[in-house]
């Protein structure tokens, strides 16, 4: 059979997925649905693979980029024979479709841009003497594109690798919104085997208490749950890996290294509240949500001191431990990680169904889906830019993880990790034509001393996100307004709604990444990172001036 266009093998694609051969759309998303948690397996080796080199023009140089002909080709035969494909297998194609698309994309988005964008004199020697201020204390690069064009307006040290802290973020979520698409939504599943209901997750890093008790709502009200005895939580659309590389699984268990897991719920962690009256007398706690999976052990009593709380890992639980001493009439609030997502979940679930008239003694247990189970109830997410548009303003770091590990599950049909999802990085990463020399992945948050890239990559991944009709599009309406929104809330204030980006902030690492709409009406996408010995206050006000600069005097010259 003779080699296809890759866009024509998406064209074909998205005729399987639609209307070509026994699956309608919704048949397809039904499977989806049902089977995608189960495990399957792929191709081990790199014999087993036919692939075929790609060469286009990206950048400064030229990139080889591979795709796996084989893969697309089985959508062709598919189709000749009327096949229905498996829905594990039609994710795994989708994306192979989706790379060979970008790749040509980034092919015409590096052929049609100049190599320059005009500036003005009073802009460049603005931004050089801004840039030059720092140069004693601390190392930076800046870079600043065009949207329209892709073109330069204005480089610093724009090639130096840095560290981006949760500019990271950005490239996270440009890739979900290329690949997974701006309608992907994560579901939650409900099904009935025998005496057990099985809770099956995908990943969703936005599953609230609220949206699991209107699922315990609805499974009340669509079986006997007299007759329940059981909940199997599956969680294998992930990997049993929790914490991914740069995050400390030990310590105090602070909510922003909270683990990662397929069936997670409210960030995978609990509100302490931590209360008491009486002097010499036992504090009391609670827990929200409540769930069997977490036990208190409180010595802290009333009196003249401080309190502690922390969380960590005993057996199949997490324990909350509280010590010290809390002042009389005062209530103490703190956040704390859980250390098992899936059964911290499907022990508040359990809780829930308790209220519906469940047995207060369920059981949870961890395993696969039973062959045999009947769906019951399904929670679906909103739309991926939603769930982004929290992510980046609030710099979340669970969510981006989550967000990796869902890429990584879908394109290679294997448990969601971050080795897997290192590799859907690294594939957009080429399909998008950027630097091969630019990026050094830790993990998808930022959260990590050993990541870097370059303000010229990241500001070069805005440009080509700003292409006409790039799902990531999306990515402008899901940045924070400076001044308005998220952690640019209190920056930026003069800028009236003209500047949209994402900030970044570690020991000795700075960042700050978005669009600008100049006075002139020009759009400018720009990356300011700063790495050294220098207070975060220092770096801010340097990128606020960058920033200001831009819309001001960011028009043509």
């Amino acid at each position: 059979m003779s080699r296809r266009h890759p866009l024509t093998v998406l064209v074909a694609l998205a005729g399987l997925l639609a209307t070509g051969g026994p699956a309608t759309a919704e048949e397809t998303q039904r499977e989806l649905a049902v089977a995608a948690a189960a495990p399957w397996t792929q191709p081990t080796s790199a014999s087993e693979w036919d692939r075929e080199e790609t060469t286009l023009a990206a950048g400064s140089g030229w990139t080889t980029i591979a795709y796996d002909v084989a893969a697309l080709e089985a959508v062709d035969e598919a189709r000749e024979r009327g096949d229905r494909l498996d829905p594990r297998e039609t994710w795994t194609l989708a994306f192979e479709s989706r790379f060979a698309e970008l790749h040509e994309a980034a092919q015409a988005h590096a052929a049609q841009r100049p190599e320059r964008a005009k500036a003005s004199a009073t802009l460049i020697q603005r931004l050089e003497s801004l840039a030059s201020g720092m140069r004693s204390a601390a190392t930076v690069g800046i870079a600043v594109r065009e949207l329209d064009t892709g073109a330069s307006v204005f480089e610093h040290g724009a090639d130096r690798s840095l560290n981006p802290a949760s500019n990271q973020k950005l490239l996270t979520a440009v890739a979900a919104l290329e690949l997974l698409g701006e309608d992907y939504r994560f579901d939650t599943h409900v099904l009935r085997a025998g005496d057990a209901l099985v809770l099956v997750g995908e990943g969703d890093p936005s599953l609230r208490v609220e949206d699991l008790e209107r699922l315990a709502a609805e499974v009340a009200s669509a079986t006997d749950l007299h007759e329940i005895r059981r909940i199997i939580v599956d969680d294998t659309a992930f990997s049993a890996r929790r914490f991914g590389p740069g995050y400390d699984p030990h310590g105090p268990g602070v909510s922003y290294m909270a683990p990662s897991g397929a069936l997670s719920l409210q960030w995978n962690t609990v509100e302490v509240e931590v209360w008491g009256r009486s002097t010499g007398k036992p504090v009391r706690v609670r827990v929200s949500p409540p769930s069997e999976h977490v036990e208190v052990q409180a010595s802290a009593t009333v009196g003249r001191g401080s309190v502690s709380v922390r969380s960590r890992a005993a057996g199949e639980h997490t324990v909350i431990d509280v010590d010290g001493h809390l002042r009389p009439g005062t209530r103490h609030y703190q956040r704390r990680r859980v250390t098992d997502p899936g059964r911290f979940t499907g022990g508040a679930f359990a809780a829930m169904l308790a209220q519906h008239g469940a047995s207060e003694d369920l059981a949870v247990e961890l395993g696969p889906t039973p062959a045999d189970a009947i769906p019951l109830a399904t929670h679906q997410s909103a739309a991926l830019p939603q769930l982004l548009d929290a992510t980046l303003a609030y710099s979340n770091n669970f969510s981006t993880e989550q967000v990796l590990r869902t890429l990584g599950w879908r394109m290679t049909g294997e448990p969601g990790d971050w080795n897997n999802g290192h590799r859907v990085l690294d594939r957009y990463w080429e399909a998008a034509g950027l630097s091969g020399h630019a990026l050094e992945f830790e993990n998808a948050s930022g959260l990590s001393t050993h990541g870097r890239i370059t303000a010229a990559a990241l500001a070069d991944l805005l440009a080509f996100a700003a292409r006409d009709d790039s799902p990531a599009g999306a990515l402008w309406s899901a940045l924070p307004v400076a001044g308005r929104e998220g952690t640019l809330r209190g920056r930026l204030r003069r800028s009236k709604g003209r500047v949209r980006a994402k900030t970044g902030t570690l020991q000795g690492a700075s960042a700050l990444s978005g669009v600008v709409e100049t006075k002139g009406g020009r759009t400018l996408g720009f990356s300011i990172l700063v790495n050294g010995p220098v207070s975060a206050r220092r770096s801010h006000r340097l990128q606020d001036a960058v920033v200001m600069a831009l819309l001001d005097h960011g028009t043509a010259g």
